[in-house]
């Protein structure tokens, strides 16, 4: 066992002779029992640091003597006072034993047991224990298996004899890392939780399915994948895409559903915490381009130290390093050779990235700028110096003796030199400056896409490169891998300079790329990059596009929708676009026919939401889907349908208050939802982890400790629990994979295709219904969340489609 068990075991030992020296003590209260007593086999015996620990927690009208655990609590002690005893039949001697028994010692103590039971059950706190110092009996207050909890078994020490001798089996079962591991819940045998009922989705043949595609459908997609995404990638219009569509970042969203202020500081808890404010600075100010940075390309390569671009994913730090080589700082750059290596599109691993670096580099040199670094007499002119060397030393007679063997010799030098790639790099990179006066740039670009050991590798070989190379090395990282390894990994050696880079306005993202699109698409119907002759005839696409254009213009509703699902992800919000255009779930036909027939169409947001939920696919698949499913459950308990929304409007609500930069600490999540709703830890665990994973919350802990404990609202988790979850189109498309715990309700719900339209109001109607009845035991809590008002919304949806319908029949 570890080193703490040992410890603790001492402990324990020391325990038991300090009351056998004071068994004049034998009268203690309650109170001088838990302090000279349990607080010592709490702290010193059992490893729980009294941070973990909250005397006297209140909850409705009754108190806990300890409540135990972090974040969330896991250990509820009752306290008895020394003269409270248990006796055990003669002759027991086993380690456990029911509830009952120990019912029949003492009605003192039936009266403690059931006491830490009901707090239990009314906090969500698995295991309860009633001590008086000298006797100890632990059990499952909380179960999710049926039984009740007092006809259930529990763990015994009737001496603290008996926890020495037994201390193994104490430790395991109720040290602070016995309790992490639920070992006492295997010790008394409790059935784990009841799973919940099967999603809808296990009775659909074939689930999640392929959305067909018509023609008109298969030939839009290809061509809009082309004019949105593909089109950055075209370098023969590059600087022409980067005059016109180029957004610069840190611009506030007019449309976002969290505060400018929360906006305004997204990564200010992280310079904090870092203590090095003054060395991160925003790649752009009210001003334009920060003048740092313009000073630093210069500088960097006499500085020796990379220059780290630091953005979260997608907010666009590869089109701001394009925009700033060629555009934003073309006058100093301007003769530059820039080397550019893309581990986005690159293989997912390479065994040696430094020669793998170095073969990009040298293929780039040729291919961008004609320079062969193996050309003979480019060879030769990188190493004059040494070939002069070489023509002094000892076989200089061989010049006029034997020239032949003069050459071989002089070539086998050369070779040695070439040979070894890396360093050949570095000395030609030397001779271009010199011999050129250019500047060299190398940007090692989306390393932010690779696993964090990748990152850490590739800042060590940025670093040797800033070290040895005669140039200015650009690192694109996320925030939460360079804070991370700044704490304990690679960087923690370093002083790297730090720029930032927020999200541009997505609005006048969208409308910019499309917009460009649209003018190639007018222009000749090709792009430079085209095979001569070949030019795209789509007057489709050009009218779709331009629906989507004048939609996004005129239709704030559409835009706030895209706006708030990318949290700040342009590379997501174009790919929001892609997926609409030509999607199966989109009336394409329709949509053109409506245009040609009035001049106009402007795409509703629920058109828009099913191409984004449900992507390729039939039915919403949480994992192929960027949207989340609120009603989600772990647990065959019907509020588990709102814990996630709770969560996530608890977090935004305590985040208004402008401490912490809207970061809320966990325990306040699990306070909420544990302590005042009773819910278990494995559930708020799993609501909080959904919501990560689908970025509604951001986490704020950068620092070395491996969980994360500071969460704060992302425009998608406010959008979410806002608008979405009282939206029919999102509530439809959720159904398949909520599991119901309602048999009757279950067994009546539908699982019909998603063309009839009559079956899926119907069954939305009462899946309403159902989380209404659900609702019922949350809504005298005065919650923040209140399902009741998006009942109502969703209601009104239904009879609003109903009426259009019968509208639409006359």
């Amino acid at each position: 066992m570890s080193g703490d068990f040992e410890s603790s075991q001492k402990a324990i030992d020391e325990l038991r002779r300090w009351t056998d020296a004071n068994l004049s003590s034998e009268n203690r209260n309650e109170a001088t029992t838990r302090l000279h007593l349990i607080d010592r086999l709490l702290f010193e015996c059992l490893g729980w640091d009294r941070e973990d620990c909250s005397a006297e927690d209140r909850f409705n009208g009754t108190y806990t003597d300890y409540s135990i655990g972090r974040p969330g609590r896991k250990l509820i002690v009752e306290a008895k006072k020394q003269g409270i005893y248990f006796e055990l039949p003669p002759g027991f001697n086993r380690p456990s034993c029911s509830i009952r028994t120990i019912f029949e010692s003492s009605r003192e103590i039936e009266a403690a047991i059931k006491q830490a039971i009901s707090y239990c059950q009314e906090r969500g706190v698995a295991v309860g224990c009633v001590c008086n110092g000298h006797q100890l009996i632990a059990f499952i207050g909380s179960r999710q298996d049926g039984i009740p909890p007092t006809e259930g078994r529990c763990v015994v020490f009737s001496s603290l004899a008996d926890m020495q001798t037994r201390f193994r089996d104490l430790w395991c079962d109720l040290s602070k890392p016995g309790i992490a591991t639920s070992h006492i819940i295997n010790t008394l045998k409790a059935e784990p939780a009841l799973p919940p009922p099967e999603k809808l989705s296990k009775r659909i043949i074939n689930y999640p399915g392929f959305k067909n595609r018509n023609a008109l459908q298969t030939e839009l997609q290809i061509l809009g994948g082309l004019f949105i995404e593909d089109i950055t990638k075209a370098p023969e219009i590059e600087t022409d895409f980067l005059e016109e569509c180029y957004c610069p970042s840190g611009a506030l969203s007019q449309y976002a559903f969290i505060s400018k202020e929360i906006l305004k500081t997204r990564y200010s808890i992280l310079f904090q915490q870092e203590g090095e404010i003054s060395s991160f600075s925003p790649v752009r100010t009210k001003a334009g381009l920060s003048g740092d940075l313009t000073k630093d390309i210069l500088a960097a390569s006499m500085s020796r130290r990379p220059i780290i671009v630091l953005g979260d994913v997608g907010v666009g730090k590869t089109a701001f390093l394009r925009h700033l080589i060629k555009l934003d700082a073309k006058d100093i750059l301007d003769k530059a050779i820039v080397l550019y290596v893309d581990f986005g599109k690159e293989p997912a691993f390479a065994e040696d990235l430094s020669t793998f670096i170095v073969n990009k580099a040298s293929n780039q040199l040729l291919a961008d700028y004609n320079i062969d670094i193996e050309n003979r007499n480019f060879v030769h002119g990188v190493y004059r110096s040494d070939l002069d060397r070489f023509g002094r030393g000892i076989y200089s007679d061989l010049r006029q003796q034997d020239p032949a063997l003069y050459n071989q010799k002089e070539l086998e030098v050369l070779d040695q030199k070439v040979s070894d790639r890396p360093l050949h790099l570095l000395a030609s990179l030397n001779h271009i400056i010199k011999s050129q006066k250019r500047q060299l740039v190398i940007i090692l670009d989306n390393v932010d896409q690779r696993p964090p050991a990748f990152q850490e590798r590739i800042f060590l070989i940025g670093e040797s490169l800033a070290e040895s190379w005669p140039g200015t090395i650009f690192i694109s990282l996320r925030p939460d891998t360079f804070f991370q390894s700044r704490s304990r990994g690679a960087l923690t050696a370093y002083q790297p300079r730090v720029f930032t880079v927020s999200p541009p306005r997505v609005d006048l993202v969208i409308v910019k790329r499309l917009q460009f699109a649209l003018a190639q698409l007018e222009g000749t119907g090709r792009l430079k990059t085209f095979p001569t002759g070949l030019i795209l005839q789509s007057q489709t696409l050009r009218d779709y596009m331009k629906v989507i254009l004048h939609s996004f213009q005129t239709n704030p509703d559409l835009m706030a929708l895209v706006d708030n699902l990318c949290g700040g992800n342009v590379r997501q919000a174009l790919g929001f676009l892609t997926a609409y255009v030509g999607s199966g779930h989109v009336d394409t036909k329709k949509i053109l026919t409506a245009l040609a027939m009035t001049g106009e169409y402007i795409i509703p947001v629920h058109e828009f939401l099913r191409a984004v939920i449900f992507g390729d696919h039939i039915y919403y698949d949480p994992s192929a889907s960027s949207t989340v499913n609120m009603f989600d459950i772990s647990l065959p308990d019907g509020r588990e349908h709102f814990l996630l929304p709770i969560v996530a409007t608890h977090i935004e609500r305590i985040g208004q208050s402008g401490i912490e930069q809207g970061f809320v600490d966990i325990a306040q999540i699990y306070q909420l939802c544990q302590e005042k709703l009773g819910f278990l830890p494995s559930q708020i665990r799993y609501a909080i982890n959904r919501a990560k994973e689908k970025r509604l919350v951001e986490t704020g802990n950068q620092s070395a400790e491996p969980i994360d404990d500071k969460y704060r609202i992302t425009t998608i988790g406010a959008y979410s629990t806002r608008k979405l979850i009282g939206d029919f189109t999102y509530v439809d498309a959720m159904l398949v994979d909520t599991p119901i715990v309602d048999d009757e309700i279950r067994r009546s719900i539908s699982a019909s295709p998603d063309s009839d339209i009559e079956v899926r109001l119907v069954r939305v109607d009462l899946f309403r219904q159902y989380l209404n009845k659900q609702w019922e035991t949350l809504a005298d809590y005065g919650l923040t969340f209140n399902w009741k008002e998006h009942s109502e919304s969703l209601e009104n949806s239904v009879l609003r489609i109903r009426a259009l319908r019968m509208r639409g029949r006359k």
